[in-house]
């Protein structure tokens, strides 16, 4: 006689198993929305071969971005820390401290030192950033939002909301255009938050949350004053009696790991007298309303979620973001740090969750036919801003007299000569011009540039060679101010006379005509 054993009962599945399960899977629609947000990303640089494709007398200087002096920047640090491990100021011809240390450079500088060009090293970038902040800002949208519809609304918000007269910081797809460090912080905050979050409902301890923290401090260091209060501001909310000291582990290391870069950029700040010039530089105000305007559609539907208190920290974190990019928008307003609109980046993240879960609190889903007009919802928040953007984006990236994106093969050909003379020397160039491209083509400092680098006085530093140039200075005026500076090149552009060889007579020892642009030596002692 045979005895039967009843099975045992089946182990239910874990909450949490399930639902980091879920939001692991990667459907066709997930695929659509990666496929569109890559195709937007490159929409410059597509921009960019179309212009070298059809002028055959211009030259591409590899910039991915619309905004030269910020893409040039990042070029000159790359070539400067591909020598010295740390970069420096090289916008000015006096020395300046090598004290600059940034992962993404980092790496980037050790490509270019094996051999790639720096701007190569840099575009390399893209493609992580992109992967990085779609799967990042998808992460958080199914850890937010339980349904799939839900979902999918949040997550084309989020990546693509736009109105006309949105700003390039809110709208998503300009992060991808030149600007990889702020990309990947946006894609660190937004995971940070995500582990965290699953460690926090887990009851364990994880590294994950501080080292993201800490990249997305150094990478961006507005992302991580962002993540420090969302972190301080969801614990608060989400406090409860009786929580003991254990609970104050995973905020604290989080918190310290995210602020360490911080402190560093702080002592930058006091100790470099060039970072300290900068900073300042970078002070700007702008208008709240200019900020809040272009968001209000996504804003009014997602203030309709505040009306319910937040059961989770994740929950929490999303209702606090928004306002701690306001405060960090306000303290940067105040002047004691710069740029206060790159407090907004990655605004439409807790925007779209909160949109979505505001608009279906009323009542949404009772209207009739209420997909087909959520999708019509959303392609008007969505296709008409991006559209205008990418008009912006074309009339930016293409070939002008002041943005040396693009620059004749004289240019191209004398800037090759500089990199490759074993003589040392700073370059004076028109400021506005080839002056932002000098260090990042050539590895050499340059006199003037844009107003950041370019410090003090940086504003008569570039009227001054804008005159030398053109040739509106006097022989006397002209000699005095280039020996001044200290230069050994003077590099005359294609859209400047040519002038110099009057003004400066015996100073020249040395002339090299590159077509239409010419390389001048220079005696600047005696």
């Amino acid at each position: 006689m045979s005895t039967e054993v009843a099975p045992a009962p089946a182990t239910p599945r874990p909450r949490t198993t399930a639902i980091a399960t879920q939001e692991r899977r990667f459907d066709w629609f997930d695929v659509a929305v990666l496929g569109l947000f890559a195709a937007v990303s490159v929409w410059v640089l597509a921009l960019d071969l179309y212009q070298v494709a059809s002028h055959n007398n211009l030259v591409w200087t590899g910039t991915d971005g619309l905004f030269l002096n910020d893409q040039m920047q990042y070029l000159a640090w790359i070539q400067d820390a591909s020598k010295h491990f740390l970069a420096s100021d090289m916008f000015v011809l006096r020395g300046t401290p090598h004290d600059y240390f940034q992962p993404v450079i980092v790496v980037s500088a050790a490509l270019h030192a094996l051999g790639v060009a720096s701007w190569l090293a840099l575009l390399l970038w893209k493609p992580i950033a992109v992967a990085a902040a779609f799967f990042g800002v998808r992460a958080y949208i199914r850890r937010t939002l339980p349904g799939q519809f839900d979902r999918r609304v949040a997550l084309v918000l989020a990546l693509f909301f736009a109105t006309w007269a949105a700003v390039g910081d809110e709208w998503m797809p300009f992060w991808t255009w030149g600007y990889p460090f702020g990309l990947l912080a946006i894609a660190a905050m937004a995971a940070a938050l995500v582990s965290y979050d699953r460690a926090r409902v887990e009851r364990r301890f994880s590294w994950v949350p501080a080292v993201l923290g800490w990249v997305a401090s150094f990478t961006h260091p507005w992302q991580g004053e962002v993540l420090i209060l969302i972190v301080i501001g969801a614990e608060l909310v989400t406090f409860r009696r009786g929580d003991g000291l254990r609970r104050l582990t995973l905020p604290s290391v989080t918190v310290i790991a995210t602020l360490l870069p911080l402190l560093y950029y702080e002592a930058l700040y006091r100790f470099d007298p060039a970072w300290h010039a900068a900073q300042h530089a970078s002070r700007h105000v702008y208008s709240f309303s200019g900020i809040v305007i272009p968001l209000l559609p996504l804003v009014a539907a997602a203030a309709l979620a505040y009306r319910r208190r937040p059961r989770t920290f994740i929950e929490a974190a999303t209702r606090v973001w928004p306002f701690t990019a306001l405060a960090i928008f306000a303290f940067s307003q105040t002047g004691v740090s710069g740029t206060p609109l790159h407090a907004f980046d990655g605004i439409t993240i807790p925007l779209a969750v909160l949109a979505v879960e505001g608009v279906q609190s009323i009542g949404f889903r009772r209207l009739p036919g209420w997909r087909l007009l959520a999708v019509a919802l959303v392609a008007a928040a969505t296709i008409p801003g991006s559209v205008s953007q990418l008009k912006a984006a074309k009339y930016w990236a293409s070939p002008q007299g002041h943005n040396a994106n693009f620059i004749y093969t004289g240019e191209r050909q004398a800037l090759d000569y500089l990199a490759a003379d074993k003589q040392p020397g700073g370059v004076l160039a028109r400021a506005t011009y080839l002056g932002v491209v000098v260090p990042a083509e050539t590895g050499r400092r340059t006199y003037a540039a844009g107003c950041l680098w370019s410090e003090p006085h940086c504003t008569t530093r570039i009227v001054n060679t804008r005159d030398l140039f053109l040739g509106t200075l006097s022989a006397a005026d002209a000699q005095a101010f280039v020996r001044s500076t200290g230069a050994r090149f003077l590099l005359k552009d294609c859209y400047s006379p040519q002038v110099l060889p009057t003004l400066l007579g015996s100073m020249i020892l040395d002339t090299k005509h590159f077509g239409c642009a010419t390389l001048y030596q220079v005696r600047t002692q005696g």
